[in-house]
């Protein structure tokens, strides 16, 4: 096995080095900024650390806090002046907030590695021991993780023990709890990786991870969005006392803070005892993996090949029946899309059932939800606006607007995760529309069809229960509601043609499905379509106050020539798209 890992690892170190040595100079000038700002950064950490545990540790802060505690309002009751009862216990934390990570991102490294990777299925069939490929595979994904311990952490952990003057054991012992720190956790994941891909496939589990992950994500945006309701709960010196409950005996990362303490003031007994402790569960995790890996690792790519799952048994007798969604399509959008021409009807009703299929597209309409209900909450919570005594006519026409900007950011988040993609979704089967019996022109109908429909939908929902709550008048909340239609049918329309006149059917990654080409030049198209409806709409009516006897006429004008430009704009967009897409060329 030993041999057989030697050979993996010079054949995987000889492709990295051709990949570079044979890569563009771009590329490689790259690489060397890459590295060189990794080491400064490292660097400027471990200078930093060094001189703050320093600073802190220094009689003249000492003295500071003796004089702030006799002043009686500079320290609650019961915080210790021994401030080095609290630096002790940084390693613990920070070592435990590394392993909860690392357990967080535990299961997705351990399944790209060994199940989703390109070169799993000719390494197995390679004659080379499987746990051989596991080791290698195993440590091949643990590269990005030791990279940032020892350019973060790494740095941060020996700029804290020279601050404190502590001598070469502990630096020994610091390098040696990173290489084992995420063993541990990684182990666990393998281990949990190898069983669940027995059962689910192992891309539908990686989709669900994602999900997970997504969900993580928002939790953490929500408590910074409430950060300032929070901090003054949190925000007391007391808090520091909190350091010393992650040096518990309990946890394994405590075990390696006590012995990094231990290594740096010479308590060589605790150092042998919670040392050996660590270092014998991160090893024994690891160990375990490996002898399971010879059954539980080919059974589990076996299934993946196999696509997985159990395939289901017809019953005797049992004539299959059409199912009255499959005869009428989504029929809660019917009225909805009544006036679209039967193909575009038809490649609507695909995407809307396809879309589904994968957790990761459904992953990108979690955090525009979120966002729609936090800053509903802050636009309620913080009162209707008003338009003040003094300020001009079209500035209170556009802070009372506040629903419609609201409801259209959030329509376009969700219109670009829905359908922003547009063509580019059909991916390698796109041949199959090519060679159909419908026109380009009508297949981007579909897919425009597609991205407006969290307008009509979410946006008016979202438009009526904000106007209500900010009491607007029906005045404001006609105009909101037209704005908000008229002008995501017009950015929906740039999306979908852009989309299709600059496709990238080349992806793996649901989020790569756009091409630079049109993820550079949409925003800048639909931005600069916003900004002359909003100029129409809001300051072409508020000459009205200038010239009192042609207002009527002005605010009139100012929603026709808006109707108009997003027509010219609807029709350019879907004729450029559709051009392009006649001319593409399938390989």
């Amino acid at each position: 096995m030993l041999n057989a890992i030697g050979v993996l690892l010079r054949m995987r170190f000889l492709v990295a080095r051709n990949t570079i040595w044979r890569g563009k100079l771009g590329r490689k000038i790259g690489l060397v900024a890459l590295a060189l700002g990794l080491c400064a950064a490292a660097y400027g950490l471990y200078w930093l650390t060094r001189g703050i545990v320093s600073g802190i540790t220094s009689p003249e802060f000492a003295e500071f806090l003796t004089r702030a505690a006799s002043s009686g309002g500079g320290l609650p009751a019961g915080f210790s002046l021994d401030v080095r009862t609290y630096l002790l216990a940084i390693p613990a934390a920070v070592l435990f907030g590394a392993l909860v990570l690392l357990v967080l991102t535990s299961f997705t490294t351990v399944l790209s590695s060994l199940y989703l990777s390109g070169d799993i299925d000719m390494l197995l069939a390679a004659p080379v021991p499987m746990r051989a490929v596991f080791v290698v595979k195993f440590f091949g994904g643990l590269l990005v993780p030791y990279m940032l311990l020892l350019f973060l952490l790494g740095p941060f952990l020996l700029g804290f023990g020279q601050g404190l003057g502590f001598g070469a054991v502990y630096f020994v012992a610091a390098m040696s709890a990173l290489l084992l720190l995420p063993l541990l956790p990684t182990g666990l994941g393998a281990l949990l990786t190898m069983a669940v891909v027995r059962v689910i496939p192992a891309r539908r589990a990686r989709e669900i991870v994602g999900v997970i992950g997504g969900l993580v994500g928002v939790s953490w945006y929500i408590v910074s969005q409430f950060s300032r309701e929070l901090a003054p709960r949190v925000s007391d010196a007391r808090m520091l006392d909190y350091l010393r409950r992650f040096d518990t005996p309990l946890l394994p990362s405590a075990w390696a803070g006590r012995a990094l303490v231990a290594a740096g003031e010479g308590r060589w007994a605790v150092l042998l005892a919670y040392g050996a402790l660590f270092t014998s569960l991160s090893l024994a995790v690891f160990v375990l993996c490996l002898l399971l890996a010879e059954r539980l690792y080919y059974a589990g790519w076996s299934n993946m090949a196999t696509q997985g799952g159990r395939v289901r048994r017809r019953v005797r007798g049992a004539e299959p029946q059409a199912s009255p969604a499959a005869a009428e399509p989504q029929p809660r959008f019917a009225a909805l899309t009544a006036l679209l021409p039967a193909e575009s009807r038809a490649v609507l009703y695909k995407d809307l059932r396809v879309f589904p299929r994968d957790l990761r597209n459904l992953q990108q309409l979690i955090f525009p939800l979120v966002l729609a209900a936090i800053w509903s909450f802050r636009l309620v919570t913080g009162g209707a606006p008003g338009r003040g005594d003094g300020a001009p006519e079209w500035f209170g026409s556009l802070m009372s607007l506040g629903s419609a900007g609201i409801s259209f950011y959030i329509c376009l988040v969700l219109s670009s995760a829905l359908g922003g993609s547009g063509i580019s979704r059909e991916g390698k089967g796109f041949w199959l529309l090519k060679v159909a019996p419908i026109s380009a022109r009508r297949l981007l109908i579909g897919k425009l069809a597609l991205a407006y429909l969290p307008y009509p939908t979410a946006g008016v929902l979202f438009t009526l229960l904000l106007s209500i709550l900010q009491r607007s008048g029906p005045a404001d909340l006609a105009r909101a509601l037209v704005l908000v239609l008229v002008a995501g049918l017009g950015v929906s329309s740039i999306l979908t043609g852009l989309g299709a006149a600059f496709p990238k059917f080349a992806w793996e990654n649901p989020r790569q499905q756009t091409s630079l080409q049109a993820g550079c030049l949409a925003p800048v198209a639909y931005l600069l379509y916003l900004a002359v409806a909003i100029g129409l709409v809001l300051f072409l009516p508020a000459l009205g106050a200038l010239l009192p006897n042609i207002a009527i006429v002005l605010a009139i004008a100012g929603w026709a020539i808006f109707l108009a430009i997003t027509a010219l704009v609807i029709w350019g967009a879907l004729w450029f798209g559709a051009a392009r897409l006649e001319q593409l060329e399938l390989a």
